[in-house]
């Protein structure tokens, strides 16, 4: 009996990882930029005194991650490297699984209030934003030197997964 509360708690935890949502949450306001999958798994990007450092929590528990600290290694003995015959490389179809996970992507919401530091650009770029804007995206020109993004997209690893095999196979 305890086995089968066991896999049903497994079997939930994979439904809800492949089925929940990914989201990606940029907002340049207020400095916040993360990846989360709910409950699972979140990683922020925080600004510190080198450039910035990660951190994160994976089912509960934090980690902190700094990508500018160099960790001391032992060096190795390098064995002499035998030149390989140089071939061609195969296109592949990684630049289509690319655009394809782009595309599988949904934009909850997008405020975009930007200023070139061109005024032409900026009057041109009016009546483009007033056609793009929609429900979710709203995109703005000033003519006041400030620039700003608060974006939100979300996707499921289950698409993600389903656009790797079909590229894969």
């Amino acid at each position: 009996m305890i086995w089968y509360i066991f896999i049903a708690i497994i079997v939930a935890i994979l439904l809800w990882i492949l089925l929940g949502p990914v989201i990606i949450f940029l907002d340049t306001d207020r400095d916040r930029y993360f990846l989360a999958l709910p409950g699972i798994f979140k990683a922020a990007v925080e600004p510190a005194e080198e450039l910035f450092h990660i951190r994160g929590w994976i089912l509960f528990i934090p980690f902190r991650y700094n990508p500018f600290l160099r960790k001391k290694r032992k060096r190795q003995k390098r064995a002499e490297v035998v030149p390989a015959i140089m071939r061609p490389k195969k296109i592949s179809g990684g630049m289509r699984m690319a655009a394809d996970a782009v595309r599988s992507f949904r934009i909850r919401k997008l405020v975009l209030d930007i200023d070139t530091d061109d005024f032409m650009l900026n009057a041109w770029l009016v009546p483009v934003f007033s056609f793009v804007n929609n429900k979710n995206i709203e995109m703005r020109v000033n003519f006041e030197g400030t620039a700003s993004m608060h974006l939100e997209m979300r996707n499921r690893m289950a698409t993600l997964l389903w656009i790797f095999i079909k590229n894969r196979l």
